[in-house]
């Protein structure tokens, strides 16, 4: 039997501002013919399918026009989680009739955890079962203590997780095959990407690899964008985002993962490489050299590239906001299969005002960003207790569910 491995598609994200839809619809149509050309059989997808909890109507198409064009193919049986980035109304309103498909989706934790088990089969045979996990909630695992530090809601919370997975393992001792855990979560040692700066749950110490159950032969992992496997053997993973999420994530090497399996095991993990259909490209320096390098630039992508240009000169010179101006306008004009998405000028001499100097706008800034400029121009002596709270605030707003 052969399993596909992937997650954090979130569909509809914007990029500075830039619509996606065609990077989506051309991954979208590489997967199902990857998934009829090798044959796979089951395709496991470990959260964040959305990028909002509201996507828009064309977000909603693309997600239900790739699931439809599977049904009659190699692919018998998709199982999809949520993530923190869905919302369990969005992905589940149509459960019903996706079940029906034989598409299990499994939005938020159920009550009756044994409803997370779903056994794979391959002419009537039992030949795996997946212990569907999606994003963990405070009200899924642990009770709220009143004056609880956070740190000690921290602890709590990564013990109502692993008690979670120790609670599936015990359910999966019956089964005489391989067992595959997913799960939408941080686990130490996870490399970050500057689009991941918003992970919350765990975000002061994160799960240990150790801590999850023996019991499972492979953990197929969502949450972080960067492919990653943490442990030798390759068996705990994160498949990553199969499109770079931002700019800090130019260089990964996006994929998906292939698990080849029998009753007895998994027999090989093999990594398959998402083309890039069209590459994030970064240029920073001096204004003339940014300049030469952007004029002599020559997209050979299937979509046009984006850029992010960012130029820092020691000296003040207003006229050369101008020409950076015409720079950017002239190369967004020309057909050289560059755009650029994401332009910074900066003047970084001592008699350059901090308002001079920040030049980035609201939507390329982090929330904590914005905070923590808003601290410094405030002057707040106490800062990093602000700062502190400030953080504990968002790790309670994203631990919300979209009914609370």
């Amino acid at each position: 039997m052969k399993i596909l491995h992937t997650s954090d598609w979130h569909i509809g994200q914007r990029l500075h501002g830039n619509d996606r839809e065609e990077e989506f619809q051309l991954f979208f149509h590489w997967l199902k013919d990857l998934i009829e050309e090798q044959q796979f059989d089951v395709l496991l997808i470990s959260g964040d399918v959305f990028d909002v909890g509201f996507p828009s109507n064309g977000a909603l198409k693309q997600y239900y026009q790739f699931l439809t064009s599977l049904i009659g193919s190699c692919c018998k049986q998709i199982i999809i989680t949520g993530g923190n980035h869905d919302y369990i109304s969005t992905l589940e309103a149509p459960s019903d009739v996706l079940s029906a498909l034989n598409i299990q989706v499994i939005g938020g934790a159920r009550e009756n955890i044994e409803e997370e088990l779903i056994e794979i089969k391959s002419n009537g045979q039992l030949q795996a079962v997946v212990a569907a996990v999606p994003f963990l909630r405070d009200k899924d695992i642990r009770l709220i203590n009143a004056g609880e530090s956070y740190e000690d809601s921290i602890k709590a919370i990564n013990q109502g997780i692993i008690k979670h997975y120790q609670r599936l393992a015990e359910e999966t001792k019956e089964y005489n095959c391989p067992v595959i855990a997913m799960g939408h979560l941080y686990v130490q040692g996870a490399g970050l990407s500057e689009s991941e700066r918003d992970i919350h749950i765990g975000n002061l110490s994160g799960l240990s690899v150790d801590a999850f159950p023996k019991e499972f032969d492979y953990l197929a992992l969502g949450h972080i964008h960067r492919p990653q496997k943490l442990n030798a053997e390759g068996t705990v993973r994160y498949s990553g985002s199969p499109l770079p999420l931002s700019f800090s994530e130019r260089a990964d090497n996006k994929q998906i993962i292939a698990l080849d399996l029998d009753r007895d095991g998994i027999k090989r993990i093999e990594e398959i490489k998402v083309p890039a259909f069209r590459k994030l490209i970064s240029f920073k320096g001096l204004f003339d050299v940014v300049a030469d390098e952007l004029k002599a630039y020559q997209g050979k992508s299937d979509l046009t590239d984006w850029a992010e240009v960012a130029i820092e000169e020691l000296v003040m010179n207003p006229a050369l906001r101008t020409d950076f101006e015409s720079l950017i306008e002239s190369i967004n004009r020309s057909d050289n299969g560059l755009l650029v998405v994401k332009p910074t000028l900066r003047f970084t001499g001592d008699e350059v005002s901090q308002e001079e100097s920040l030049q980035n706008s609201l939507a390329d800034l982090q929330v904590e960003d914005v905070f923590d400029n808003l601290l410094e121009s405030k002057h707040i002596l106490n800062k990093d207790e602000v700062s502190k709270s400030f953080t504990e605030l968002l790790d309670a707003f994203h631990h919300q569910t979209e009914n609370e």
